[in-house]
């Protein structure tokens, strides 16, 4: 599988709203972007579908994003439990459209 690496770096979000916006510019949401978490697991969803137009970051079959999460534990506990269990979501309907995990977390520190 090929490798494509991207970065965030959580110590100046401190709001939902911050963290929407941080991974909507990352990740190239459209404007109609729910900036929930549900929209976030649809979006990041068809990192694999570019025709679905939900992200300008797209990947092939044979790629997934290694994503460095820095400083995660900056984030608010029900932000952070949120974020993780999202990428979970999404990775879960990887595997149930028979495809491996598109997302992989780093956790760094700065």
């Amino acid at each position: 599988m090929k490798m494509i690496n991207l970065s965030v770096n959580f110590n100046d979000i401190n709001s939902h709203s911050e963290f929407h916006e941080k991974f909507k510019r990352l990740f190239g949401f459209p404007d109609f972007y729910g900036k929930n978490f549900h929209a976030f697991i649809d979006c990041l969803t068809s990192l694999r579908i570019p025709e679905d137009g939900m992200t300008t970051v797209n990947i092939q079959q044979d790629e997934y994003i290694l994503l460095e999460v820095i400083d995660i534990n900056h984030l608010q506990d029900d932000l952070k439990h949120d974020f993780l269990l999202a990428i979970q979501e999404i990775n879960n309907r990887c595997t149930l459209l028979g495809e491996k995990a598109s997302l992989l977390l780093l956790l760094s520190k700065s």
